[in-house]
């Protein structure tokens, strides 16, 4: 293996190469109560290995140009009331994801959390769920 290859390699592994991201509304009167509930679960993403977890809310619902859509303007139609919330999970690998899915789904706190998270959301709505890979460039 060349050292660019290896090189290439550990940067995957300290940075991720699997983007998993999770976009959903939530009521603002909720806000408090999912803020610990992301609290208590990133201490147990890390534990079961996620490289690195980020919880984001929309700060901006205007679009950028006529030709942008803001995110706002397709899950949330109720802005006044609701935020629309990202969580992103960053894995080494498709291999590393399994791996911590499984560890997940075996966790009975985690189990719980997501219960108290989807009873939280806006009950309409569906939370969205996507998966992105790495390019490189």
């Amino acid at each position: 293996m060349s050292k660019s290859n290896a090189t290439e390699i550990k940067e995957q592994e300290e940075i991720g190469s699997i983007v998993q991201q999770f976009i959903c509304r939530v009521p603002k009167k909720n806000h408090d109560a999912m803020l610990q509930i992301a609290k208590q679960a990133n201490k147990i993403t890390r534990k079961h290995g996620a490289l690195r977890v980020e919880y984001f809310q929309l700060s901006s619902t205007e679009n950028m140009m006529d030709y942008w859509t803001n995110v706002a303007k397709i899950v949330s139609d109720n802005q006044d009331d609701e935020k629309v919330w990202m969580e992103q999970i960053v894995y080494k690998d498709s291999k590393h994801r399994d791996e911590y899915m499984a560890k997940c789904g075996n966790d009975e706190n985690m189990n719980r959390l997501y219960k108290q998270f989807m009873d939280l959301i806006t009950p309409e709505s569906s939370p969205i769920m996507e998966e992105f890979g790495r390019l490189r460039v």
